[in-house]
């Protein structure tokens, strides 16, 4: 089958719908289809096709999005016409409902092609990077969201929270959920202790560690690990906190480890590319935290549970179906530090549970393994054209 994925965020940018796009495409490519990806120039001087690991890019001419720092835009004005003539996809999937989203809707009305898009995350909990973060705001954005999806034939959300939120205002289209998927060969346990003390060594972690995998950024609510760090470490000040990623909240971060007289203890990873040194990166902490409200189906989760490691979450939105308690972790009070630092101090006074919960956070991350995913996106694919036809002819 051939397929064209629209998405306004791709490598070599680096966040989550960037890399879920990315590795879509990439494991369809390894079940034998073919796809074009439509996105952004990074850089105007960008050429307009290249190729990455056998996939096809075709970077569209673009400007900075002034509102969003880092982002860019296009405009949807049919400027893929003709490389969507020349491909003629089976199906389009979009990514993101912005000016690639609006060119991917574009086409799929011009060349009467089935649309799927998947609805990635809570749009309207990042308002605040645009200075609009106001009730009034917000329903404007969800407005927008549903119009936007209305389009499509069929809606994807990684999680269940966010599927019945879109249903809730007002979504009219078919929805179905598909969980994000992760590599379970490269994000795997250590096999044995010598190794897990090399992977320390390297990262620079004294004993134990815990740690957070994301974009640093204000809705991931990273400043309460960091809290309840500090209440950790003055019970357990051999343990480490590793924050491993980037984003515009690092100097407030490493500000506030700095405050609370923790900074000796917080390792700051910055960035690191899905290779080696990030599976090294999670494998060398005993224990993952978030205490973010705003998460669907992060990937840093799911493959922070493929390492094996016991995870310590808030009941909120998509991370309320990565645990299962007493299986793979345990849930913290959300806005809690104290109640954050209460249940890591348990369990890692707690070896036998920790053990218990590293081996259900592996068996429970093999259900999102690459293959089985692209499995089912592939099913909704065909039923997707199967019923558009149908409403076609009919």
């Amino acid at each position: 089958m051939k397929i064209a994925i629209f998405t306004d965020t791709f490598p070599p940018q680096v966040n989550g719908v960037a890399h879920t796009a990315y590795l879509s495409a990439k494991n369809l490519i390894a079940s034998g289809h073919t796809v074009a990806v439509f996105t952004v120039a990074k850089k105007p001087k960008d050429r307009p096709d290249i190729s990455l690991e056998n996939l096809q890019v075709f970077r569209l001419p673009s400007l900075p999005a002034l509102v969003y720092p880092g982002e860019r835009f296009t405009l949807p004005i049919g400027i893929t016409l003709w490389q969507m003539k020349k491909f003629n996809p089976s199906v389009i999937h979009l990514h993101t409902p912005f000016s690639v989203g609006w060119e991917a809707v574009l086409m799929s009305k011009i060349l009467k092609i089935p649309l799927v898009g998947t609805h990635h995350t809570f749009y309207n909990h990042y308002l605040k990077h645009v200075k609009l973060d106001f009730e009034w705001m917000k329903k404007i954005s969800w407005k927008f969201t549903i119009g936007f999806y209305n389009h499509c034939d069929l809606i994807l959300s990684p999680s269940n929270s966010l599927a019945d939120e879109l249903i809730k205002e007002g979504l009219e289209r078919s929805i179905g959920v598909l969980q994000n998927s992760i590599d379970i060969n490269l994000f795997k346990p250590l096999e044995n202790q010598t190794a897990g003390e090399e992977v320390k060594k390297f990262f620079g972690v004294k004993n134990r560690s815990v740690c957070y995998m994301g974009r640093l950024s204000y809705e991931k609510s990273i400043d309460q690990v960091i809290r309840a760090f500090a209440l950790i470490n003055k019970k357990m000040p051999d343990l480490n906190l590793m924050i491993i990623g980037d984003g515009p909240e690092r100097k407030n971060l490493e500000k506030l480890a700095k405050d609370l007289n923790v900074n000796n203890s917080v390792i700051f990873t910055g960035s690191l590319l899905y290779n080696g040194n990030l599976v090294k990166a999670l494998q060398a902490n005993d224990l993952f935290i978030s205490a973010s409200k705003s998460e669907n189906m992060p990937l840093s989760i799911l493959e922070a549970m493929a390492v094996g490691l016991p995870m310590v979450l808030v009941k909120e939105k998509g991370l309320a179906e990565l645990i299962q308690e007493n299986v793979n972790g345990i849930f913290a009070r959300t806005d809690d530090p104290a109640d954050i630092a209460e249940k890591v101090l348990f369990l890692l006074s707690n070896t036998d549970l920790l053990n218990k919960f590293s081996q259900g956070s592996r068996q429970m991350a093999m259900e999102y393994s690459n293959g089985k995913v692209t499995d089912l996106l592939m099913k909704s694919y065909e039923k997707t054209i199967e019923e558009y036809l149908a409403r076609k002819n009919n």
